[in-house]
């Protein structure tokens, strides 16, 4: 699962953990697995509205669709400004269609015909991503940034890392245990696949429906490489890199490690102390998927990678957020050669920065947040009081 934080001082985080406390009794009864056909069935009748809806509103209904199924984690400041922000009119507009719909908000864990489990909350908003152009930040290259995230500090370099996050990394869990579980890693790789096969005219549900159609762990892991790194041997030790230098290189990965706190301006590169972490998750990854495609040389039909986002997308995104040293530095980097990708986000990347800008100010947003954490905090404190008081009279 892929969430977004700014560096937050430690009473800013107290106070926050009492909304996540408050917050986790709303999330729990979603997490019991959902049924694949009713949950493929729901995605087909949301789309319907949605295409029904896009016809008088100009707009996508590809985008309407995984973008109404964003919610909580998916749907920060950081999500609004590279997926997307959602349509509030259309999402009245399919509660008084079909009400039931909802049901594909805040999903988890979903079992899979060949009987796998996956988060499939994850697989479509990685998907909206992935379908804007941007497959890199919201799947794998986030998950391995949460990864090193967990470990930060626990090991001197990326060898050691890579040891320590091994009993974590792809273990069975619906992200209640692990930052990067079988079901995180299965939405990754998928959401890539299916999401660069989507176009506006698509049945998202027809495209799941026909991916996981006698789907493999070998089939999954040679498409999501082919995509991803166009044509390579897996065997050899240049593979690491290639998964490694992917991050490092994709903006939008870049716009994630700043905001996260774990990228400089000076030189806009990632800061020291966490290369070698961000190394050991992209280290494991890459094993992974060696070890899947049996360490063979995946060939792509063209030869060509997934086209991310690009430095004036990425420039832009962080002038939204009102970091302007931060654009400027980017933009820097990129007329040097340091982000060599062709964007092909810009015009979404602009679109999303003026309605962060026209409809969304973040420290508003963040005060409100602070505030209704304080109420939850308050009265937790309450209740405990109230508790012992109760007790002591007994």
């Amino acid at each position: 699962m892929i969430t977004y934080s700014n560096t937050i001082r430690l009473p800013r985080l107290l106070v926050l953990l009492g909304l996540v406390s408050a917050l986790f009794f709303w999330a729990a009864p979603r997490a019991s697995a959902a049924d694949y056909d009713e949950t493929l069935d729901r995605l087909g009748r949301l789309q319907d509205l949605a295409t029904d809806y896009a016809a008088e509103h100009d707009a996508d209904p590809i985008l309407l669709t995984l973008a109404y199924t964003r919610v909580g984690d998916y749907n920060t400041t950081m999500w609004q400004l590279t997926a997307g922000a959602r349509d509030t009119e259309f999402e009245s507009y399919v509660s008084q269609n079909d009400a039931d719909l909802s049901a594909l908000q805040g999903m988890n864990t979903v079992t899979l015909p060949n009987g796998e489990a996956i988060d499939f909350g994850h697989l479509l908003a990685s998907m909206n991503l992935v379908y804007n152009g941007i497959p890199i930040t919201g799947s794998w290259g986030g998950d391995c940034m949460e990864l090193a995230q967990a470990y930060y500090g626990q090991a001197d370099d990326a060898a050691g890392y890579a040891d320590l996050m091994r009993s974590t990394f792809n273990i069975d869990d619906d992200g209640s245990s692990s930052k990067f579980g079988d079901q995180d890693l299965r939405a990754d790789l998928d959401s890539v696949v299916v999401g660069s096969q989507l176009t506006k005219d698509s049945d998202i549900a027809d495209a799941l429906r026909s991916y996981y159609d006698g789907l493999t762990e070998y089939d999954r892991a040679y498409q999501f490489i082919s995509l991803s790194f166009g044509t390579v041997d897996t065997s050899s030790s240049s593979f690491a890199d290639s998964v490694y230098n992917a991050v490092m290189e994709d903006a939008g990965m870049q716009l994630l490690f700043y905001m996260n706190g774990m990228w400089t301006t000076d030189g806009w590169t990632i800061e020291e102390s966490y290369a070698p972490a961000v190394r050991g998750a992209t280290d494991l990854l890459a094993e992974y998927l060696s070890g899947a495609v049996n360490g063979e040389k995946v060939k792509s039909e063209t030869n060509n990678r997934l086209v991310a986002m690009g430095g004036q997308a990425l420039s832009d995104a962080l002038t939204a957020l009102g970091d302007s040293d931060a654009a400027s530095a980017a933009l820097a980097a990129a007329e040097d050669g340091a982000s060599s990708t062709v964007s092909s986000t810009s015009a979404a990347i602009e679109g999303a920065a003026e309605t962060l800008q026209s409809n969304f100010n973040v420290k508003i947003f963040e005060l409100i947040l602070l505030i209704v954490a304080a109420i939850a905090v308050f009265f937790l404190i309450m209740s405990c009081a109230l508790f012992v008081s109760h007790r002591r009279q007994r």
